[in-house]
């Protein structure tokens, strides 16, 4: 007998490095307006607990399926009050429209953004050092 369990949600991993630390943020599954109200307090703590020093952001998008329509809104809103939280996000995904949205998103914001397909492509270029 198998168990067919559907699952969805965001992990947040804050990680360290010896050049640089950084929040990973893995999104899976359908997201829904509850996974928002549990990552947000969590965020803002990861966010306080590192402010002397410089933070970054992956966000792996391969296992993402969507949001319900509150889920997107509070998507947006996430985006918005965390944007100057961070020096520069890399976006992990493999459609067109998470590449677009990414764009979309560095002119918005003016701030350090890329898009990739490849996750070790896109922790090589958040860890490069000016």
């Amino acid at each position: 007998m198998s168990i067919d369990i559907t699952t969805r949600g965001i992990a947040i991993h804050i990680k360290s490095t010896s050049r640089r630390e950084f929040v990973e943020i893995d999104i899976y599954g359908r997201l829904e307006h509850r996974d928002y109200q549990v990552m947000i307090p969590v965020m803002h703590r990861a966010v306080e607990a590192v402010k002397d020093r410089e933070l970054d952001v992956l966000v792996d998008m391969r296992e993402f399926e969507g949001w319900t329509f509150e889920a997107a809104i509070d998507d947006m809103k996430f985006g918005f009050e965390f944007k100057d939280s961070f020096d520069k996000l890399a976006i992990v995904g493999d459609r067109k429209w998470e590449e677009i949205a990414t764009d979309l998103m560095k002119h918005i914001t003016g701030r350090e953004i890329e898009y990739f397909e490849n996750y070790d492509e896109a922790l090589s270029w958040l860890l490069e050092t000016p």
